[in-house]
């Protein structure tokens, strides 16, 4: 049992990429933007003795896929994901717990299981994806991808103050980043850094290689107001656990992060929701939607709900068109636990 927990780990630091740690801008709150480079307590022996591992799972793995075809590296992602489907067992229950919570009455259990095996597949994918980004060409970019709506980007650009590239773990973020910079768009990125600096480093310089300009997030505030104010990109992934305010998603009050409604409201700056979603042949659709850009009003606190609200609504559309391409295994409802109530209390 403790060989197969330390397998499990070396893999999960090996493709913690796919499994939530490639994000372009996690949606914090500003105020985590300010203050999170406080000092951290030692870790104890385990943990040390975890990332040792995850430091060594990532020398097995990164070198390979760097010098695998595309094709090869893909192939290597979707065994990988399916492997940890079966690994790691803390994921596999809230990738089960979510999907339970959204599709229980639509889908069976079989189905609700499968959808599962595919979530796994599909980010053990978007993780060696990553790893080959910055390698390729804008050629290459170019015909695994279609665009559309691109000219609603230029537009928001268009009025000087800069835009946010609002996405989520969906589809392969990074590989929308990479289009963008490829296209001469200046685009910066706000990331946690990964508690191995191993890790940190691959994570980092790979987004760096691939032409995105990295800020850590514990002082990034400052740093978004300026590139704004230079007119250009700043990408923000708003879904994942938070408790700043509570708005719809999938039809449940959800625990969601304030940042991108509170920035948009602060600097004018509009929100465009882009996705960018695996189609069957293994190319890209990229997907830039109309901006969404809110008229301040006397009540700040319903401007934020109201913006939040309807960047929630737009994610939710996409997840339910490729429901196998969300990070299900996150656990999105860790600070709303009146839903998981609510729905035992509506059973019983």
């Amino acid at each position: 049992m403790r060989l197969r927990r330390l397998h499990a780990r070396i893999c999960l630091s090996a493709c913690s990429y796919g499994l939530g740690g490639i994000c372009i801008c996690v949606g914090y709150s500003v105020r985590q933007m300010e203050t999170d480079n406080l000092s951290k307590p030692p870790l104890p022996f385990r943990k040390r003795i975890e990332r040792a591992a995850g430091r060594a799972g990532l020398r097995l793995v990164v070198g390979p896929v760097r010098s695998m075809p595309l094709g090869m590296a893909r192939k290597t992602g979707r065994g990988i994901g399916y492997a940890l489907y079966l690994l790691l067992r803390r994921y596999r229950r809230v990738a089960h717990k979510n999907l339970e919570l959204v599709y229980g009455r639509e889908w069976s259990e079989q189905d609700r299981r499968r959808m599962a095996k595919a979530v796994f597949v599909h980010f053990g994918q978007v993780a060696t994806e990553f790893l080959k980004l910055p390698a390729l060409s804008k050629d290459e970019v170019d015909a695994l991808s279609t665009v559309e709506g691109e000219e609603r980007l230029q537009q928001a650009l268009q009025k000087g103050r800069g835009a946010f590239i609002v996405t989520g773990h969906f589809g392969n973020w990074e590989f929308l980043a990479r289009w963008l910079t490829l296209h001469g768009y200046s685009l910066n990125v706000i990331a946690r850094k990964a508690n191995d600096p191993e890790a940190d480093r691959i994570l980092q310089g790979t987004r760096t290689e691939g032409g995105a300009q990295v800020y850590n997030r514990g002082n990034s505030a400052r740093a978004v107001l300026q590139c704004l104010k230079k007119g250009e990109l700043v990408g923000i992934l708003p879904d994942q656990n938070a408790a700043d305010v509570f708005v719809p998603f999938f039809g449940l009050s959800t625990g969601t992060t304030n940042g991108p409604a509170v920035l948009h409201l602060r600097t004018g700056a509009p929100l465009v929701c882009t996705w960018c979603t695996r189609k069957p042949d293994g190319s890209f659709h990229i997907l830039f939607e109309e901006p969404l850009e809110a008229v301040p009003g006397p009540d700040r606190e319903q401007d934020v709900l109201a913006v939040m609200t309807e960047i929630n609504r737009r994610l939710e559309a996409q997840i339910r068109r490729q429901p196998s391409q969300w990070l299900w295994l996150h656990d999105r409802w860790r600070a709303s636990p009146h839903v998981f109530q609510n729905k035992m209390d509506s059973a019983q």
